[in-house]
């Protein structure tokens, strides 16, 4: 596993930034211990979320190990990033690329690019699962590192993803993607789509 210093948003004292590390190819005693972590809090938010009548997150059954393993399965190029701070994980990122991952917006049709297949914050970060999130700024961190690494693979910061309804909002406004429409070929789920002027704009944004 590779550390890199980073900095995320504690709202638990006032906004301020405080570090954290970037961590590059988790290893799976680390993806386990997170899935386990995690399971239990997804649990105590979303029994709380059902006394008020709400529903589940999208992403509440999530297992990341099961995830990496298929990806192991099918011998597919794949990417893991996380991030800890406070010696707890804070998020989480699988990207995938290779020849089969390509754009499909007009003007950069057919060129290579990053799928950004799962991201996740801890739930004690989600304000689907709590009121008052303890870390802001992960999920802008795994993108931010999403775009580093399509640049990093000479793919221009050129990203796709489907997104859960809950978020394409976010990625539209934040991340600046572009809105590619519901796909029928993945549970109608929207695809989203960057050029490398959109992950200019959004790198320009995020360290401004």
């Amino acid at each position: 596993m590779k550390f890199t210093p980073i900095e995320i948003i504690d709202n638990e004292n006032h906004g301020r930034r405080i570090g954290a590390f970037l961590i590059e190819d988790p290893d799976d005693d680390y993806v386990e211990a997170t899935d386990k972590l995690w399971r239990v809090y997804r649990h105590r938010f979303l029994n709380l979320r059902k006394v008020a009548n709400l529903p589940a997150p999208g992403h509440h059954h999530w297992s990341w190990k099961w995830k990496l393993q298929q990806e192991l399965k099918r011998n597919s190029l794949f990417k893991c990033f996380g991030i800890v701070a406070g010696d707890e994980p804070q998020g989480l990122m699988l990207l995938n690329y290779g020849s089969e991952y390509v754009a499909r917006l007009p003007e950069q049709a057919g060129q290579l690019l990053i799928y950004l297949a799962y991201i996740e914050s801890a739930p004690w970060n989600i304000r689907d699962y709590c009121e008052k999130p303890r870390f802001g700024g992960v999920g802008a961190v795994l993108y931010k590192t999403a775009t580093q690494f399509s640049n990093r693979l000479g793919f221009e910061g050129r990203i796709g993803l489907h997104a859960l309804p809950n978020v394409e909002k976010y990625y539209e406004k934040r991340c600046k993607m572009r809105d590619c429409g519901a796909d029928q070929n993945y549970g109608n789920l929207v695809y989203f789509e960057s050029t490398h002027e959109d992950s200019l704009a959004f790198l320009k944004e995020a360290e401004g």
